[in-house]
């Protein structure tokens, strides 16, 4: 099971012309603030299913995210200044070890978002 944030971005003054996937490895707030202004954007906590431990990247004592690094992205554009939905994942930076670095880069982690499973 997932846990899921959904963000409403505003904020970007000029949005990168460059593919999701260059969001892999930032981290959940600089990912987010590379969001254009007016995409829709959600980011789940993927801990669950990649390392087999509870989320805590939603709802703990510190803001939503904080400490989290994207591992998983798509989109429905080749860049993010034309994408008009951004699809994230993440778990906590302190678990993504090697293995998990190079199953990211690799594209491995982006079927477990549901709005990119089997695309």
């Amino acid at each position: 099971m997932c846990t899921v944030l959904v963000v409403s971005l505003s904020g970007c003054s000029a949005p990168p012309s460059v593919p999701p996937d260059t969001l892999i490895g930032e981290s959940v707030t600089a990912a987010i603030e590379q969001v254009p202004t007016g995409t829709a954007a959600a980011w789940y906590d993927l801990s669950q299913a990649v390392l087999h431990q509870p989320g805590t990247l939603i709802g703990g004592p510190e803001p939503d995210g904080t400490g989290g690094v994207v591992i998983a992205v798509c989109a429905d554009a080749d860049t993010i200044a034309r994408s008009t939905r951004i699809t994230m994942g993440a778990v906590p930076r302190a678990a993504s070890d090697d293995t998990v670095r190079r199953r990211a880069a690799a594209g491995d982690y982006r079927d477990l978002l549901p709005e990119c499973a089997g695309r």
